[in-house]
């Protein structure tokens, strides 16, 4: 019988013995930090791994490093993230350092283990060298059955691990695939905006780390659920401060994760703290969504807090502070008191219900002609003209327009014929993007 459950597998280890290398590993993408600083990882990473060929089906699940001692004092919900993994996993990938060889850290984390009661796959990683091989004797004490040698950095037994994994997961054809129809969410912010408390209010659990500490998701991490049954995953992103203040190399990926979410992304929630005045960066990060194209909610967080501001004082803000974003839906919300999530979830769907609609070419190029023939362009010179129109995708709505010349299509002259598109075809709340294309008459070339 087949189930409507993915088995989750949950790398754990003490901090920095390669877990996110192992992670990137078996996905075969970069996606979570990997950095030589003990306690990079400190949120949940979850994502699909589907490899037909190999006949495995499952959750991936990255960890904080067990027993980290954080300059920030964060170990506490580290573990509890940990903890967390470690119950909800169907088998766990226990990764240890052979190069260092057995610590008293890896006791403690294998005594939690034995604990938990789920499968144990021991693995060696960091067996580049035959001085490391030789170390693996000393785990023997730990108390598992076999220690499988592994370098994850370099691609060495991969083939061996994923055999093992064979006995601990349900047949392939058992495990449901990885839904690939469900809409993605980007929450963007500064630091200390609210984005993970919104998670957790959302999932009622401590998903994400939540602290006072600016700065406390390095990761973006990907939170897949279900929401009135509909699939969705938020992708909480790193909180965002000024680039020249990068202090070192964890705070650029963890930047550079940032833009690949909004990359990523289907819509974009842009998180505001209503205690504190909308600033250059807040500003930044509401150009970006625009500019990746992505139909983007404004959220105003801890309206608790801010009793004497009413929702056209926020409306006023966002308009003359964001006035790139003033076509998007706002909300005002309480992460504390849980008010106003589901209203930002419904604009959510709604925006990418609305990026989703097709055109059909003759609506459209009656759109753009009624548009040319109102737009008025300034100059004496060549004006610019589009001769015909067709949809290439949604999601964003995108149009390729043929056109005499391109050069003529100014950055102003794009602005005011989208709004004009927008307005007639029924995206007001979301960005269109135009491609360009000259028109070749028959013979010319």
């Amino acid at each position: 019988m087949k189930s409507s459950k993915r088995p989750l597998i949950a790398i754990v280890g003490r901090p920095n013995v390669g877990k996110s290398t192992l992670f990137n590993r078996i996905l075969g993408e970069r996606l979570a930090i990997v950095e030589p600083t003990a306690g990079v990882t400190r949120d949940r990473l979850i994502l699909p791994v589907d490899m037909p060929e190999l006949g495995l089906r499952f959750d991936l699940m990255d960890t904080g490093g067990i027993g980290i001692v954080d300059r920030q004092d964060l170990a506490e919900s580290v573990e509890f993230q940990v903890e967390t993994g470690i119950h909800r996993a169907d088998a766990v990938l226990f990764l240890v350092d052979a190069r260092e060889g057995r610590t008293p850290l890896d006791d403690r984390v294998a005594s939690r283990l034995r604990k938990a009661g789920v499968p144990i796959l021991l693995l060696a990683n960091k067996c580049e060298s035959r001085e490391a091989e030789l170390s693996l004797g000393d785990f023997s004490i730990l108390g598992f059955e076999t220690v499988l040698p592994i370098s994850a950095q370099e691609g060495r037994g991969m083939e061996e691990l994923f055999t093992a994994l064979r006995a601990f997961l349900p047949p392939e054809d058992d495990i449901p695939q990885a839904t690939g129809d469900r809409l993605r969410i980007a929450l963007l912010g500064r630091r200390n905006t609210g984005k993970s408390s919104f998670v957790n209010a959302l999932l009622g659990e401590q998903r994400v780390i939540v602290s006072e500490v600016p700065g406390t998701t390095r990761d973006a991490v990907d939170v897949d659920f279900q929401w009135k049954g509909k699939p969705l995953t938020l992708v909480d992103t790193a909180g965002v401060h000024r680039r020249t203040r990068v202090a070192d190399a964890v705070e650029f990926f963890s930047l550079t994760r940032t833009d690949q979410a909004v990359r990523r992304a289907d819509v974009a929630l842009l998180f505001l703290d209503l205690e504190q005045p909308v600033v250059r960066m807040d500003q930044e990060l509401a150009r970006t969504a625009i500019d990746r194209y992505k139909p983007s909610v404004v959220v105003g967080t801890k309206f608790d807090l801010v009793p004497d501001e009413s929702g056209r004082d926020f409306q006023s803000r966002v308009a003359h502070k964001l006035p790139h974003l003033k076509d998007s839906p706002l909300c005002r919300i309480s992460n504390l008191q849980e008010k106003g999530l589901d209203k930002v979830m419904d604009m959510a769907f709604s925006l990418h219900e609305e990026g989703a609609k097709r055109i059909g070419t003759g609506e459209l190029n009656r759109a753009l002609r009624a548009s040319f023939d109102t737009l008025r362009f300034r100059g004496r010179g060549e004006k610019p003209k589009a001769y015909y129109a067709t949809q290439l995708r949604t999601s964003p709505p995108t149009f390729l327009l043929f056109v005499n010349e391109k050069r003529l299509f100014e950055k102003e002259i794009l602005r005011a014929l989208a709004r004009d598109m927008r307005r007639r075809l029924g995206f007001p709340r979301v960005p269109v993007r135009f491609v360009l294309r000259k028109r070749t008459r028959p013979g010319s070339g």
